[in-house]
């Protein structure tokens, strides 16, 4: 099986604004979902799968298993394009659909919300308010006072935004978390577009060691028209097709933590960001 797969993606222009591909036929696993647009470029990768156990504790009636997947997004513009706004979600489910062995979403990093690249706006804000007395009751009754001018400053801080969560989403909303998501968001004061590339970490906690799949939905917002844009791998408006992980297989392409360095039986004590090398980086376009 070919580890390595790319899917051009065609910018469609529907009310969703979501992006969404189709595999080759056969294929249930493959690296590389990248959308190859002229002026804006979306990338994900799987970069890192690294399988292991979860500590055992008082509250485990059996073996609980553990994978890591560290994902690279790429968000790449040129010619004076931008990205506003990206959203990408990952859902994990059992490969054989039994919604008691899905895995679930332990901890994801980043996570929380950041604010990077801040600044800060002042405004200057002034109105006038008339303290006039009526003179009079007849056809010459008119006003006669002051006019006093007011004026406050208010002070505004603006910064790219970006946050990362974990949460519930299946028929029902029962169960525990089995998505992971992260957003991020353009500083509206400096318009210089969201951060060109983002490293991701998921950790999942398996009840059984079998395979699972995930289905990857990437939504963004871009510059153009002011609209929201969606990317199709085919002209059918099919969700992307899941990608499978079968934990007892290896692949050549993808890293994994080495386990004379990190203990693999107690994944569930890991630092995500440190053993992930979680990163969020902006890229400037050089002007001629």
């Amino acid at each position: 099986m070919d580890e390595r797969m790319i899917i051009d993606l065609y910018e469609q222009p529907i009310e969703e604004g979501e992006f969404r591909t189709k595999n080759e036929k056969g294929t249930k696993f493959r690296k590389h979902l990248v959308d190859r647009g002229k002026q804006l470029s979306t990338t994900v990768d799987i970069v890192n799968i690294t399988h292991g156990q979860f500590a055992p504790d008082e509250f485990s009636e059996a073996d609980e298993f553990g994978t890591l997947i560290v994902y690279e997004l790429r968000f790449l513009a040129t010619g004076g394009r931008r990205f506003k706004k990206a959203m990408v979600k990952f859902k994990f489910e059992d490969a054989q659909r039994e919604t008691a062995n899905d895995p679930v979403v332990h901890a994801v990093s980043p996570e929380g919300k950041r604010a990077l690249n801040k600044t800060e706006k002042v405004q200057n804000i002034k109105w006038g308010v008339n303290a006039g007395a009526s003179i009079g009751s007849g056809p010459f009754s008119g006003e006669a006072g002051l006019a006093w001018e007011m004026e406050q400053i208010k002070y505004r801080t603006y910064y790219t935004s970006l946050s990362g969560q974990k949460m519930l989403d299946r028929p029902g909303w029962t169960g525990a978390e089995n998505t992971a998501v992260w957003t991020v968001e353009e500083n509206e004061d400096m318009s210089d577009g969201i951060p060109t590339f983002l490293r991701t970490a998921v950790l999942l906690r398996r009840p059984e060691n079998r395979p699972f799949s995930f289905m990857v939905e990437v939504k963004t917002e871009v510059d153009f028209v002011g609209t929201i844009k969606t990317l199709f791998g085919m002209e059918k408006k099919d969700p992307i097709d899941p990608v499978e992980i079968d934990p007892g297989k290896g692949y050549r392409t993808i890293h994994s933590l080495d386990p004379k360095v990190h203990d693999l039986e107690r994944m569930d004590e890991l630092d995500l960001k440190k053993v992930a090398e979680v990163v969020v980086v902006t890229i400037q376009e050089e002007k001629e």
